[in-house]
């Protein structure tokens, strides 16, 4: 318990949200808050959504980190793909389907659609129409299975509408992502990602 001698302008211990200390030899008071029940189910929820957003990007960030136009100024691309999808640890709502690997001005990948043959997961998409891409333009396919924590990342050009993944899959569904990437000089640019659900059989 802390004590209070106005008198002798002296403030000793912990009183109230405020507490005595000492610096270079002189008295001070310093307050503080007093810490909220970091217990609560809300708290609870938004430490589970980090989690299972963090653990999951975690299985191909490193793999996609050449392949990002994301902002990693002081942070890894991991953490930049969980601060594009903060919305959704505030909300408790992580759903695969809505997250976002990828975000900028390119025109968004169309038509795009996944197939699995022998385990192996094959894309194809349309061709971009914008007049921005440059003929080194690609598109940047994510393929994760979190079950088994195989990941593939592949790329082709934004024209070849086509391209096969080299990984045979397990059994079960397969989480794909893409997106086109291409650069202005020395800096990438890129478009944001869709997703694409495939199950292999």
């Amino acid at each position: 318990m802390g004590k209070m001698n106005l008198l002798k302008g002296k403030w000793d211990g912990k009183v109230g949200q405020t507490v005595g200390a000492k610096w270079k030899n002189r008295s001070t008071i310093r307050t503080y808050t007093a810490p909220s029940n970091p217990n609560t189910q809300a708290q609870q929820n938004v430490r589970g959504a980090f989690k299972s957003i963090t653990s999951f990007v975690a299985l191909f960030s490193d793999q996609i980190k050449y392949l990002s136009a994301l902002d990693t100024s002081g942070m890894s691309v991991r953490n930049a793909i969980v601060k594009l999808n903060k919305e959704m640890i505030a909300d408790n709502s992580f759903a695969k389907s809505d997250l976002l690997i990828s975000k900028g001005g390119l025109q968004k990948v169309t038509g795009e659609a996944a197939v699995a043959a022998a385990g192996k997961v094959g894309i194809t998409w349309t061709a971009p129409t914008a007049t921005n891409f440059t003929q080194e333009a690609q598109l940047v396919a994510v393929m994760v299975q979190e079950s088994t924590g195989i990941v593939e990342v592949k790329t082709a050009l934004a024209t070849a509408e086509s391209l096969e993944g080299t990984l045979t899959f397990e059994a079960g569904k397969v989480d794909v992502y893409v997106y086109f990437l291409d650069k202005r000089g020395s800096n990438k640019v890129a478009s944001l990602s869709d997703y694409i659900e495939v199950t292999v059989a």
